[in-house]
């Protein structure tokens, strides 16, 4: 068994020393000769995977994989993080990142890294500031079950909710002012230009949504900062995200699916 592994970043390199121990592997970077690799068995692409035309980018690199390591793949094992257009006709692919362990566990590494920023850009104590979380699936909620325990007021947007409290619903919310931070998991559109433009306050935008949502043109004329988070598991915790997945790999070969 032999499997090509993307290096992206710190964690697909532990995905590879892991899996490393029990098959024959190599990395796939900016300078790999894909004339070499035909015989791979499987093929681990990192989370966010391949752009339309299967080509994919590492380390700020554009790696461009030709359309004859494709065809090679083509009945072969892929994994990929979430799912992925250019792979919608490969028979066997397998997400990680809809495996309900693997999302539970990034949820957590993804708040983790979620408190680091909080702290390290807010200039003043956490617990002096208001926090609004958009979002609330598994990302939301881990995040929000951590500011509980630290006691920070928060409140919770959603897209529609008839929840009380600190629950309000995206219309509502639109219509009144923002807290201190604003962190963002939604993959959806809320803070839009009109939205930015209208409120007084500056707040501090937290963005760990996946695809860009936020309009940052917007933002930056209203001087509002926004970070956008990236790979938080692969911040904090590359070691044991890295791990995650390197162990769903290793099930799904072993089972034979």
């Amino acid at each position: 068994m032999k499997l090509a592994i993307v290096n992206s970043d710190q964690r697909m390199q532990e995905v590879y020393f892991s899996l490393a121990n029990d098959y024959e592997t190599v990395l796939i970077n900016a300078y790999t000769d894909f004339d070499r690799i035909d015989d791979a068995d499987a093929l681990i692409l990192p989370v966010k995977g391949l752009t339309s035309t299967g080509s994919l980018y590492a380390s700020g690199k554009e790696i461009i994989i030709p359309k004859s390591f494709w065809q090679r793949m083509q009945e072969k094992k892929i994994f990929a993080g979430i799912p992925q257009p250019f792979l919608h006709d490969f028979p066997h692919v397998h997400y990680y990142m809809q495996d309900e362990e693997i999302k539970r566990k990034n949820a957590v590494f993804t708040a983790e890294g979620t408190l680091f920023l909080l702290i390290d850009h807010t200039g003043r104590s956490i617990q002096d500031v208001k926090v609004d979380i958009i979002g609330y699936g598994a990302c939301g909620r881990e995040i929000a079950k951590w500011l509980d325990a630290l006691r920070i007021p928060i409140r919770i947007v959603r897209r529609n909710t008839d929840e009380k409290g600190r629950f309000v619903n995206v219309a509502d919310y639109r219509k009144g002012s923002c807290g201190d931070v604003i962190i963002n998991t939604s993959p959806s559109i809320v803070l839009d230009r009109e939205l930015l433009t209208r409120w007084h306050n500056k707040p501090l935008i937290i963005d760990i949504a996946t695809p860009d949502v936020i309009d940052y043109d917007a933002a930056l004329k209203q001087d509002i900062r926004v970070i956008k988070a990236g790979n938080l598991p692969n911040m904090v915790a590359y070691e044991s995200s890295g791990k995650l997945i390197a162990d769903y790999v290793r099930g799904k070969i072993q089972d034979g699916k």
